[in-house]
């Protein structure tokens, strides 16, 4: 999926508040929220079908390619977030039609080298959500 109208914003403040668009996001795969499954079926119960109930839920993991300024420290930061093994707080904004945004807390569990293009930095991530993501409208 292209990304170029997505934005991706990250906070200083343990995800309170969102700055400024930090780069574009040229694309991106958004992974998917999911449960795991407890069998609950009784031992001798009248069915021979299992039952289930929800588990834990897990966030995802997102993959997004960025271009960013060279010197934006806020897009190096992710980096940095891998070697130094802390965790960021992120918002992809979508645009119209969609109008939403995603914020996340999350590891960075891979970094692709930098390279340019052009006078723009490209550069990969893959992102752990940890925790439960938040969907807004975006007004």
């Amino acid at each position: 999926m292209l990304g170029k109208e997505i934005t991706l914003h990250r906070s200083s403040d343990s995800g309170s508040t969102f700055g400024s668009a930090i780069a574009d996001v040229w694309s991106i795969q958004i992974g998917e929220i999911t449960a795991e499954t407890i069998e609950n079926q009784a031992h001798g119960a009248s069915t021979d079908f299992k039952e289930y109930e929800y588990g834990m839920k897990d966030g995802g993991e997102t993959a997004i390619v960025i271009r960013y300024k060279a010197g934006q420290t806020d897009a190096e930061a992710l980096a940095d977030a891998l070697h130094n093994s802390t965790k960021e707080h992120l918002q992809l904004q979508f645009p119209a039609p969609i109008n939403k945004s995603v914020s996340f807390r999350c590891l960075v569990t891979k970094v692709g080298v930098a390279t340019e293009q052009g006078a723009l930095v490209e550069r990969s991530f893959t992102l752990k959500v940890d925790g439960a993501p938040t969907e807004a409208t975006i007004s």
